[in-house]
């Protein structure tokens, strides 16, 4: 059972860096393209907030509690 909660830490621990650099190619595009139909800077903004922030929060609580 050890081994299964320290593959799962290294996982949630490589998911958050991931996810940071989503954040980081997210927000440059904010910067510095202009948006288009489907991929607005709204849109963009929205899966930081709702999505990517989420997802960092979910995985370390999950490192605190293991």
């Amino acid at each position: 059972m050890g081994k299964d909660r320290k593959h799962m830490k290294k996982v949630r621990e490589k998911r958050i860096k991931s996810v940071e650099r989503q954040i980081d190619k997210h927000e440059d595009k904010i910067e510095n393209e202009r948006g288009r139909l489907d991929t607005t800077k709204d849109y963009w903004k929205k899966e930081i907030d709702e999505k990517f922030s989420k997802q960092i929060e979910e995985d370390e609580k999950y490192l605190e509690e293991n």
